[in-house]
């Protein structure tokens, strides 16, 4: 059952709403994510994204000649050097913490599945369980991760620093998005889909540097592909995390006993979550 253990902070690489979006009126946009996905997909490859993707980059390239982007890339900077820091300071303790509460977390839902095997939300909750990524396949969702905290140069070899780059430039295309969305330029549902798009090309665009790495950076070529090849059931692995959030932090109401149950066990985790993260990463628990 073994999670890839993710700082809060930076744990929204693969979704494409923040938890804190989600309201009681939202249910059913968080559970029908998967569903929203497959319709993004096939849209894509149909090319009916291709103006959006093109107005996306041209809007890039203006605002960077502007430097309009240095206050959002200081801010990347710092992150960092943060995480770098910490990584080399405590990383094990905290980490087998929250592994073990993450765990037994698991094992509370799963026993929460098999008092009520016939309702469709504890199959979702089950499959979400026992997806567990090979140690190669958790390796490359690690390092694929890892990139979004990177800053620029701070690659260990050509390829990486090329992803990195192509990483930052989805991440600020990404908070330019944002704000039109903020600005109720974008309604809820373009913005959610255009997010995916985003991702997408980002992991498309990732693909094909590795296919023309002319330093034959076997190693990294390899965690990308196999990290494509999987993220699929990522994604529908945190469709159905991201709604046990949301009935956690009370942001959707519990429509059945079940899950009444399993908001108790989110709600449980979290206090928990929230004192270990306040234990080992004081400086960051009181921004």
């Amino acid at each position: 059952m073994k999670k890839f253990i993710l700082i809060p902070l930076l744990m929204a690489s693969f979704t494409f709403a923040t938890a804190t979006e989600v309201s009681k009126s939202q249910t059913l946009q968080v559970q029908t994510e998967q569903k929203l996905i497959d319709e993004v997909l096939s849209d894509y490859r149909d090319g009916s994204y291709n103006s959006f993707l093109k107005g996306m980059d041209s809007t890039y390239k203006k605002e960077n000649k502007k430097w309009e982007y240095n206050s959002a890339l200081e801010e990347r900077k710092k992150l960092s050097t943060y995480v770098q820091d910490y990584s080399q300071v405590k990383p094990d303790h905290f980490k087998i913490k929250v592994q073990a509460l993450a765990e037994k977390q698991d094992r509370e839902l799963i026993d929460v599945t098999i008092a009520h095997p016939n309702e469709k939300f504890c199959r979702e909750v089950r499959d979400m369980v026992f997806f567990t990524p090979s140690p190669e396949q958790q390796q490359s969702l690690d390092y694929l991760h890892e990139l979004s905290y990177k800053f620029k140069g701070d690659g260990v070899t050509p390829l990486e620093n090329k992803l990195i780059n192509i990483d930052t430039e989805f991440w600020l295309k990404g908070l330019s998005l944002g704000v039109a969305k903020a600005q109720n330029r974008v309604d809820l549902e373009s913005y959610q889909k255009r997010h995916i798009v985003l991702q997408i090309e980002k992991l498309k665009q990732m693909k094909e540097a590795c296919d023309s790495d002319e330093y034959a950076d076997i190693k990294t070529q390899n965690h990308i592909r196999c990290a494509i090849d999987i993220i699929p059931k990522v994604y529908a692995s945190s469709a159905t995390r991201k709604h046990l959030m949301a009935l956690g932090q009370g942001k959707i109401t519990a429509n059945s006993e079940a899950e009444r149950e399993m908001q108790q066990i989110m709600a449980n985790y979290f206090e928990k979550e929230q004192k270990l993260i306040n234990e080992h990463f004081p400086e960051g628990s009181a921004k």
